[in-house]
């Protein structure tokens, strides 16, 4: 009996005055309802601004990101490209620079796309070797013009025209080809590496009526295709995949210019983080190439992509601290007003002997559990924005030069009379990317500790003024 008589009174106090503290703080909130919602409703305003626009960011990035494996490949972390130089590109031996005369029907041509440039396969093997590296491959792009009969009624002869790239089928998800959906056939396996086997565009087969198990030529050797693939929306998409090593072979055969030559080389990383450090050891490697990741098509990408991305880069973030400081300062200053209305309340609990440190408690609770609020109304008010941009956001466009950065070729044509400039056909791939404003776990952990500086920030005002309290103003107030 004697154990239970002293235990009782050592902890019902603590409990009794655990109990005291939550229906103090659930009666003053009821008490000041209005302000409660108010506050709260102001830092939701401005967690929501936050988490919208962030969540809108986040799909700009992704966008870019999707160019760059819609491009490259979803593998592909960091492409390797260089301009066109006067002795690379079209204008390369065996290049159709001239005049198609009714004697050529019948001959090949091989070109490079317009404006890129050559890349030496020699360093495939020390960019392989650097840490931070998964995986690295070349590829190959051409272009094939087939020289046909001349009409009968005269005139120049028909010319067919088909892209070509060559793909390392021991890294098939690096490279453009890694972009693409099997829809019917196989895809290419390391067997293939020596053989005349090809997948083809699945709009270039319809097209031209092929299917898997059809023959096509391509420098005077007959291909099987064995797969046909559907790629993402483009401008400009490959016709023709076959192995790189047949590729270049046949290519150099054609113009000896392309021996032990790329137009690209695609790069893995082993992580994310290795990505910047890569792409720097690239750039050291091989100057005068130019080096591109995701981040890097921020300011390589023409068209309404990279109009969002300007625009959510300046003007989403700033609205978006102008918001959140404005909610800040609503919290603040309702806290801070809260506490002058209530000076005969707290100054009659000190008189009672409640010490500072336990009112000042009693309003960061307060403030807290405001601020809690705020952040869960401003995490669902978030969702619903990024809904919204979901719903109604355009699809954008993204306009990349072969070599991104570097201004497209331009040729020149004759319309109405006058001499106008245009940018030559396969120059710049074109494609159609749609925002997807995503709200994660990062972006959400980040509303939730907003609200809570806001919170505290308001409730630290608010304290503030308590510490300065004294017992006799209250009593002043009283009589």
């Amino acid at each position: 009996m004697t154990a239970l008589g002293t235990h009782r009174p050592a902890h019902a106090p603590a409990t009794s005055s655990s109990r005291f503290f939550v229906t103090y703080l659930l009666r003053g909130l009821r008490g000041r309802a209005r302000q409660t919602v108010i506050v709260a409703v102001g830092l939701a305003v401005g967690v929501a601004a936050v988490v919208t626009l962030t969540a809108a960011s986040t799909g700009v990035s992704r966008a870019q990101t999707t160019v760059l494996h819609s491009l490259y490949g979803v593998g592909t972390d960091i492409s390797v490209t260089t301009a066109a130089t006067s002795g690379s590109g079209s204008s390369g031996s065996g290049s159709n620079q001239g005049l198609v005369t009714s004697g050529d029907a019948g001959k090949e041509f091989f070109r490079l796309p317009p404006g890129l440039g050559l890349l030496d396969s020699s360093a495939l093997a020390p960019i392989s070797k650097m840490s931070g590296v998964a995986e690295v491959a070349g590829g190959l792009s051409v272009g094939e013009t087939v020289v046909g009969p001349t009409p009968s009624t005269g005139g120049l002869p028909s010319l067919t025209s088909t892209s070509i790239d060559g793909v390392d089928v021991a890294h098939l998800k690096l490279g453009p080809y890694a972009s693409g959906t099997l829809t019917s056939g196989r895809s290419f396996t390391t067997a293939d590496a020596d053989a005349d086997r090809a997948v083809i565009d699945a709009r270039y087969a319809a097209a031209h009526h092929l299917g898997v198990g059809s023959t096509i030529m391509i420098a005077k050797t007959r291909f099987t295709v064995i797969g046909i693939i559907s790629q993402p929306a483009a401008s400009d998409p490959e016709d023709v995949f076959i192995p790189l090593g047949r590729a270049r072979a046949l290519a150099s055969s054609a113009r000896p210019d392309l021996a032990g030559k790329l137009t690209a080389i695609y790069v893995a990383a082993a992580g994310a983080a290795d990505i910047p450090t890569v792409h720097d050891k690239i750039a050291k490697l091989l100057p005068s190439a130019t080096v591109t990741s995701s981040s890097d098509l921020a300011s390589r990408v023409s068209g309404s992509l990279a109009s969002a991305a300007d625009l959510a880069r300046d003007l989403g973030r700033w609205l978006a601290v102008a918001m959140l400081l404005a909610a800040f300062a609503l919290a603040a200053l309702l806290t801070t007003a809260a506490v002058r209305r209530r000076v005969r309340e707290f100054g009659t609990l000190k008189a009672l002997g409640w010490h500072t440190r336990r009112i000042i408690a009693q309003i960061m609770a307060e403030s807290l559990v405001t601020g809690l609020a705020g952040a869960a109304v401003g995490i669902g008010l978030g969702f619903a924005g990024a809904a919204v941009i979901d719903a109604i956001a355009p699809t954008l466009t993204a306009a990349v030069a072969l070599n991104p950065g570097s201004t497209p070729p331009q040729g020149a044509l004759i319309k109405n009379g006058s001499l106008e400039t245009m940018t030559l056909p396969g120059g710049v791939h074109t494609l159609s990317v749609h925002l997807h404003a995503t709200v994660g776990a990062a972006t959400i952990l980040l509303a939730v500790v907003l609200a809570i500086v806001g919170a505290v920030l308001a409730g630290a005002l608010g304290s503030w003024r308590v510490a300065r309290l004294r017992p006799a103003h209250a009593l002043v107030r009283v009589a």
